[in-house]
């Protein structure tokens, strides 16, 4: 019997229960990426650990680019971008895999975890693996 493993989600359940009350300073105390966008994608809070272990990005040089193409286009695919585009449409965003980003640096495990709250705001939720 094949089992499929499953992924241990790295959010505490506290914060991603009151996500939607995250201010741009709380993320940035966070051990985890936090990137909240639109239902397209474009980028309206990046927190700090982004910046520290992914991409040389700061918050002021991406609020209003698009995560998937101007950001992180190393996610614009099905496994990534695909996810989320089916989470948004159906108002069911909230899954949890494993991934590799390979945009401008070299190839990283992570973590990822997206996520819609009570207030329809969509959140990617990255951390190292």
């Amino acid at each position: 019997m094949n089992a499929i493993a499953q992924i241990t989600p790295f959010i505490p359940q506290n914060i991603l229960q009151s996500i939607e009350f995250l201010t741009p300073e709380m993320a940035d105390k966070l051990n985890f990426g936090v990137v909240k966008v639109d239902d397209n994608g474009t980028i309206q809070l990046y927190n700090k650990y982004n910046y520290e272990h992914f991409a040389d990005f700061k918050s002021a040089h991406v609020i209003g680019k698009n995560y998937f193409s101007e950001v992180a286009p190393c996610s614009n695919n099905f496994i990534f971008s695909g996810r989320f585009n089916r989470g948004v449409q159906s108002g069911l965003l909230n899954t949890v895999f494993d991934y590799v980003f390979t945009y401008k640096l070299s190839p990283t495990k992570v973590r990822v975890h997206l996520y819609r709250d009570k207030k329809n705001a969509n959140w990617i939720l990255v951390k190292k693996i």
